[in-house]
C-alpha cells in the first residue's frame, strides 16, 4: 500500500489534509526551485480525480507547447508513484489522461489558444480541479479569472491550484495578488523551498542540485534567496527596505507608550485613510497596528470613524472610552473644512501637518529606521504600500533619486503622524 503522505514533504502534509477535506477553494503555492510544489499538486489532482466521482481536471499553462514536457509528465509521475498505472490511459492528441473506471479526465490546455479552453467539455462530471502552472507567465489576474469563468460551471465544489516561482520585484502582478490572497478566507497560501526537501528527502533532489544551490549561496546570497528560497528580493529600488511583517497582539498594542495618529484626506478615487502607529525611539522602531479607509465619505462620516477607532478599553473587561490623542492630518485647502468639522462636531484634537519640503525628508527618516513593523492582517493596505514603494527609473531603466507620487495614502498618513518626531530627529 502506497501512502500519499510518504510522497510529500512535511511542509505540505497539512496542505494535503486540507485539500482532501476541501478546506479551501484556492491553493496558492509559491517557492523556489526544487521545492516540490508541482509534484505535490500533481499528486493532489490524481487523488481528487479518484476520490471525487464527478471531478475532472484541467491543467493550464500560458503556452501550449510547454505542456508535454512539464505538467503532462508531472501527472504521469504522480500516477506511477501512487502505483495506479493500470487505472489510467494517457493520450497525446488530444493531450489528456483518462481514469478508466469512471471515464473522468485530466486535460491539458495552453492559454494561448482560448478556443480550446472554452471548448473543454466532459461527458461525466465537470471541471472541479484547475491547475495554473507557472502562474507568473500569465497576463495578469484578469486573464486567470477569464479562464476560470469559462471552466467553473456545472458543479459546487472546486479546487483551484496556482504554482509559480515569485518574480524578483514586488510590483509583479502575481506578488501583489499573493498579498491579497493571504487575507482571503477561501485561499490557502504556502511558500516552500528546497531546504524543506533537504531536511527529510535529499535524495529527491540529488547531490548535483544541492551542490549547485549551495555554491550560489556562497557566491551570491541575494540571487540564492530569490532563485532557491523563492523570496522576493526586489530589484534594488525599494524606498523602504526595512519593513517587517509581524502579528501584533492586542496585549502588546494596549501597552504601547507612544502612539501616533495620522490622516490623509481623500474622496474618490483617492481614499480617505486613517493610520495608528507606535514609536519606540530607543530602538528606532516604528510599529503600525491599525488602519481605516473610506471612499466618498463626508467629514461627518469619517469623523465618526475616527472617533470609533479611538474609543477602546485599556484592559480587557474594562469599559471603552474615547482616547483624546492628537491627530495629524494632511495640510490641504480642502482639508481645512474637514478639520473644522472634526473639531466642532467631534471634539477631535487634530492639527495640520507641516508639508513644505518635508516629503523627501520624511521618506529618508522612515528609510533610516531600524525597523518598520507592520501587522499585515490588521493593516493590509499599509503593508502593501510600504513594500511596493520604489524609486523612479530613467529611460535607461536606471534608478534615480526621485520617489513617485501615488499609491501612498497610508505612507502619507504615517508621515503626517510622525512629522513632529521627524523634525526632532
Amino acid at each position: 500500500m502506497i501512502s500519499a503522505a510518504d510522497l510529500v514533504i512535511p511542509r505540505f502534509h497539512d496542505v494535503l489534509g486540507d485539500v482532501m477535506a476541501h478546506g479551501h477553494t484556492h491553493y496558492w503555492l509559491h517557492g523556489g526551485r526544487g521545492s516540490t510544489k508541482s509534484s505535490f499538486i500533481s499528486l493532489c489532482i490524481v487523488l481528487l480525480v479518484i476520490s471525487q466521482p464527478k471531478a475532472n481536471a484541467v491543467v493550464v499553462r500560458r503556452f501550449g507547447n510547454t505542456l508535454r514536457d512539464s505538467v503532462y509528465q508531472q501527472i504521469l509521475w504522480a500516477i506511477s508513484s501512487l502505483g495506479l498505472e493500470g487505472y489510467f490511459r494517457a493520450r497525446l492528441s488530444p493531450m489528456e489522461i483518462t481514469y478508466l473506471p469512471t471515464g473522468q479526465k485530466i486535460v491539458f490546455r495552453g492559454a494561448d489558444d482560448p478556443l480550446k479552453l472554452k471548448g473543454v467539455k466532459f461527458t461525466k462530471g465537470y471541471a472541479a480541479v484547475v491547475w495554473f502552472e507557472e502562474l507568473d507567465q500569465f497576463d495578469g489576474i484578469e486573464a486567470v479569472r477569464s479562464i476560470l469563468n469559462s471552466l467553473r460551471r456545472g458543479g459546487d465544489d472546486f479546487w483551484i491550484f496556482y504554482s509559480y516561482n515569485p518574480p524578483r520585484t514586488m510590483w509583479s502582478w502575481v506578488n501583489v495578488e499573493c498579498l491579497d490572497r493571504t487575507r482571503r478566507a477561501d485561499t490557502f497560501v504556502r511558500r516552500s523551498s528546497y531546504l524543506d526537501v533537504v531536511d527529510e528527502h535529499p535524495e529527491w533532489l540529488g547531490a548535483p542540485f544541492i551542490d549547485e544551490a549551495e555554491y550560489l549561496r556562497d557566491v551570491n546570497e541575494t540571487a540564492w534567496r530569490w532563485e532557491y528560497l523563492g523570496e522576493i528580493t526586489g530589484t534594488g529600488g525599494n524606498v523602504l527596505d526595512n519593513v517587517i511583517d509581524e502579528s501584533l497582539s492586542l496585549h502588546r498594542i494596549r501597552n504601547f507608550e507612544r502612539t501616533r495618529n495620522g490622516v490623509d484626506w481623500g474622496w474618490f478615487p483617492d481614499p480617505w485613510r486613517f493610520v495608528r502607529c507606535a514609536w519606540e525611539p530607543a530602538a528606532r522602531r516604528l510599529l503600525i497596528f491599525e488602519e481605516h479607509s473610506a471612499n466618498k465619505k463626508t467629514p461627518a462620516e469619517t469623523g465618526q470613524m475616527l472617533v470609533n477607532a479611538m474609543t477602546f478599553s485599556d484592559e480587557e473587561g474594562e469599559e471603552p472610552y474615547y482616547h483624546d490623542e492628537l491627530v495629524w492630518a494632511d495640510n490641504t485647502p480642502d482639508g481645512k473644512q474637514q478639520v473644522a468639522v472634526y473639531r466642532r462636531d467631534f471634539g477631535i484634537r487634530i492639527r495640520p501637518s507641516r508639508k513644505a519640503r518635508m516629503r523627501k525628508l520624511s521618506y529618508e527618516w522612515l528609510a533610516g529606521l531600524r525597523e518598520i513593523v507592520i501587522d499585515p492582517v490588521r493593516c493590509p493596505l499599509t503593508f502593501e504600500e510600504f513594500i511596493l514603494k520604489e524609486y523612479l527609473r530613467d529611460r535607461d531603466s536606471t534608478w534615480i533619486d526621485e520617489i513617485p507620487d501615488g499609491n501612498d495614502h497610508s505612507i502619507d498618513a504615517v508621515r503626517y503622524a510622525m512629522m513632529d518626531d521627524i523634525l526632532r530627529g
